[in-house]
């Protein structure tokens, strides 16, 4: 009657088959892509030229991947920063064209700055010399590193600063936004084409 429980047999080891790992680390939910993007499409207006609307589908593209991706990715980070600069320029040079003209309509022509032949910079204008010394060196290559990681670094949105491994890492993850994005672009083509 005194039956000795044996323990129950101990759970098979996890499968670290790599395959499996990728396919858990899954592109941005396509619903969010959507639902970004779709968001991002309605603010263009039609009255915008061609041009600068192309302009504008590629950059909502661009931060609505952003958005639906992980935060925790430095291309994500770094193409929202990009989104957050472009519209701090923006709103910035907006508020200077204002001053100009309330200071034009209230102040004689002469004691302008342009008569005196001073170029009025914007605020978050810098010059391109400027900007080149802000720009991050390269890392040194480390051994066994390839010389195309450069090139890769320059593709991968953040990835200036990156170490060889975790570059590797978000490129996939960026690649793997990219062809979620490219789904999903070729999808409203072709639900938009059929109509």
């Amino acid at each position: 009657m005194d039956a000795k429980r044996t323990p129950p047999p101990p759970p098979p080891p996890p499968n670290l088959n790599p395959s499996r790992l990728t396919a858990l680390a899954s592109p941005p939910s396509k619903h969010m892509l959507a639902f970004h993007f779709l968001r991002a499409l309605s603010r263009i207006h039609r009255a915008t030229p061609v041009t600068r609307r192309t302009r504008t589908i590629r950059r909502a593209a661009y931060s609505s991947m952003a958005r639906a991706a992980s935060p925790r990715r430095a291309w994500s980070r770094a193409l929202l920063g990009q989104a957050r600069a472009r519209r701090s320029r923006t709103l910035m040079r907006r508020a200077v064209l204002v001053r100009r003209r309330v200071a034009t309509a209230s102040a004689p022509a002469p004691s302008s700055a342009a008569a005196r032949g001073v170029r009025i910079v914007a605020a978050g204008e810098t010059s391109a010399a400027a900007a080149a010394a802000r720009a991050l060196p390269p890392p040194q290559r480390q051994p066994g590193e390839p010389p195309r990681a450069d090139a890769l670094r320059r593709l991968v949105p953040g990835g200036a600063g990156m170490e060889y491994c975790s570059l590797l890492e978000e490129t996939a993850d960026y690649l793997r936004s990219l062809r979620a994005q490219v789904q999903l672009m070729q999808g409203l083509v072709d639900l938009f084409s059929c109509q």
